[in-house]
């Protein structure tokens, strides 16, 4: 037991005890930096984790990630193939990014990935899955050149992964266009009827749109959030408040 682990846990539970006290994205994004790169980590990701073939910068919600990396990331489509990401779908429980187990279907694909991740300076790192109460998939990923951590370390790491998802839930969603509004009226009205059940069509003629319309306003809606189909979408807007029933 060490005098650094222990002063690393304290700093952990003060850090979780403010983070309740912040508004912004950017102060959450701080504090939680400014802690965890003490333990050598130089980038970090809190994100919903969307479906293979999506991606994953629109669901990003704080990043502190290496320049072009995000962009490249997205572009070349790493998301399907980046083992970190396979795995978080896979279990609960906190893991480095060294201990994801191989997949020889993916293994040329997945080893591009972490070989350009170390090339932009994530040589390692270490990750906490999040699946929330809904069954959506989000993960809190850190990572830089070398990481030392010792198990205590790795279990308040694990703890303040889980607070910190919920606090940048929080304050992303508050943290809104003027109105406090991320949906427009049409959008918030034609997924206020899909979470009644009603069809494209049924939503078209009680608008008075075209059907095409009602799907564009859904689509937009969609990428709004950063949600994958209409019942994600519609289960987001109603724990964002967007809608109600």
């Amino acid at each position: 037991m060490s005098d650094a682990d222990d002063a690393f846990i304290r700093q952990s539970f003060d850090l979780i005890d403010g983070l309740d006290s912040l508004s912004d994205p950017l102060d959450v994004q701080k504090t939680i930096f400014d802690l965890v790169a003490r333990c050598g980590f130089s980038y970090f990701a809190i994100t919903r984790l969307p479906q293979p073939g999506e991606r994953i910068g629109p669901n990003l919600l704080l990043s502190v990630w290496p320049e072009g990396w995000l962009s490249h990331y997205d572009r070349v489509g790493h998301y399907r193939h980046d083992p970190v990401v396979r795995h978080c779908f896979r279990t609960t429980e906190p893991f480095a990014w060294n201990e994801v187990p191989h997949e020889p279907d993916h293994a040329p694909q997945a080893r591009r990935v972490m070989e350009e991740a170390r090339e932009h300076g994530m040589g390692a790192g270490y990750c906490v899955p999040i699946h929330d109460a809904h069954g959506f998939q989000g993960g809190i990923s850190l990572a830089g050149e070398r990481i030392e951590m010792t198990p205590r370390v790795r279990r308040a790491i694990h703890l303040l992964g889980l607070y910190a998802w919920s606090a940048a839930a929080r304050t992303t969603a508050r943290h809104r266009k003027p109105g406090g509004r991320l949906l427009s009226a049409r959008e918030r009205d034609v997924l206020s009827f899909a979470a009644q059940g009603r069809t494209r069509e049924e939503t078209a003629d009680l608008l008075g749109l075209s059907v095409e319309t009602v799907s564009t306003y859904l689509r937009n809606a969609r990428s709004k959030i950063g949600t994958r189909n209409t019942t994600h979408t519609v289960i987001e807007a109603l724990r964002l408040r967007e809608i109600v029933l």
